[in-house]
């Protein structure tokens, strides 16, 4: 009897443990059920609230016409490429003048700043060589004026059969090499700047000159001058004893990126502004797109044909230039009545595009242009901004912010 009583008490106490098991289970799930519905709610309730930076509006208030709504304009726009470049003389108008013979200076003609035409001296300069090759251009003339009469005898005479025919051929090579002697000393005394006039005189008007005189290739500004009076110019390495540029035109050098490399072409039209003349713009056009990068900045070098008829633009000066490309781009802008917060942080706008509900929306801006201002991102061109009427948006969207 007393084995059954302990056997009837071990399996009375597995049934209620048993019991306490599954009431306890049975509380966790109704508890878990309670929360998952308290959550579905929550969510419910979180969805039909607005989203932060959202202001409703009445019906009637919207009716007073105190908020008013405009489309964001897309307009197509041309792209520009800007950059930096540095201002120099145009080559093609430049002219490094050095004296070709060795020589004194006895005069200069020219100082810097000067405007010079094509032709005009620059300085006078004594030259033992000129004496030289004037020298032998007189006594050229001479040699063919002899060996000219000398041929013509020899014609006669070889025409009365009263001379040999090797005589009268030696007659005519000597008048030949006569008259190539004077045209090599006619073009050197030519190379040397002496008129052409001067050179076609009669002989009794000819005389050795020691003095020649150095002239300018092309018309220009006499940009530098490194000679003195009584200076001993040329030699074996001529020095530059002038340099003339037409400062009409000028180039700019320019670096581009990689990246802007498609939409430079050459022949587009640039405008440059300097420092010193912040008002004024000046144009040119491309004239020469470089076929390497430099390894270093990762850039192209653009050579820029500039118009400086005003010679307010001087070589080596600093420049900004702006390319106005061919090719075109979508431009996004709004109001500026649109636009709040520029300045003290994020910039932002109120979309109009939900019946009475207005949503604050962060934007990226650019460029302003006149009462407008370009958004780079955050809007497309479906969407519809608050113009009139904004601050009062502002206002009570920064009231729930703080309450």
């Amino acid at each position: 009897m007393r084995r059954l009583g302990q056997a009837y008490e071990s399996l009375l106490r597995v049934v209620m443990g048993s019991r306490m098991k599954l009431g306890m289970i049975s509380l966790f799930c109704t508890l878990a059920l309670a929360a998952c519905r308290g959550s579905d709610a929550e969510t419910k309730q979180a969805a039909l609230e607005p989203p932060s930076g959202t202001v409703e509006l009445s019906e009637e208030f919207l009716r007073s016409g105190q908020v008013q709504i405009e489309p964001v304009l897309a307009a197509a726009e041309e792209v520009v490429v800007r950059t930096s470049g540095k201002v120099g003389f145009n080559e093609e108008h430049l002219s490094y003048v050095a004296s070709p013979l060795a020589g004194r200076v006895v005069s200069i003609a020219a100082h810097p700043g000067e405007h010079v035409d094509a032709g005009q001296t620059l300085a006078v300069i004594d030259s033992p060589d000129l004496g030289a090759a004037s020298s032998e251009f007189i006594k050229a003339r001479a040699d063919l004026l002899l060996a000219e009469r000398n041929h013509k005898l020899a014609q006669d005479l070889l025409a009365a059969k009263a001379m040999a025919n090797k005589d009268a051929q030696k007659a005519e090579d000597e008048y030949v090499k006569a008259k190539a002697d004077l045209r090599r000393t006619r073009e050197r005394l030519l190379s040397l700047g002496v008129p052409e006039e001067q050179l076609n005189g009669p002989m009794d008007a000819l005389h050795v000159r020691s003095q020649f005189n150095l002239t300018t290739p092309i018309a220009g500004t006499v940009v530098e001058r490194t000679l003195t009076l009584g200076q001993i110019v040329g030699g074996d390495q001529p020095q530059r004893l002038f340099i003339i540029s037409d400062l009409t035109t000028l180039w700019v050098t320019a670096d581009i990126y990689e990246k802007d490399l498609p939409l430079i072409k050459p022949g587009e039209e640039v405008t440059v502004h300097a420092a010193a003349w912040p008002d004024d713009a000046f144009h040119g056009r491309i004239d020469y797109v470089g076929d390497t990068v430099d390894p270093n900045s990762r850039t192209i070098k653009v050579r820029l044909d500039v118009d400086n008829g005003q010679m307010r633009l001087k070589p080596e000066m600093f420049v900004t230039a702006t390319v106005h490309t061919s090719g075109t781009a979508t431009v996004l802008s709004v109001p500026m009545a649109a636009v709040h917060g520029e300045g003290s942080g994020q910039p932002y706008v109120f979309l109009g595009n939900d019946g009475n509900r207005f949503v604050r929306r962060a934007v990226t801006l650019g460029a302003k242009v006149n009462d407008r201002i370009a958004i780079l991102d955050g809007l497309s061109p479906q969407d519809q901004v608050v113009t009139a009427g904004s601050i009062l948006l502002k206002a009570e969207a920064d009231r729930q912010t703080t309450s």
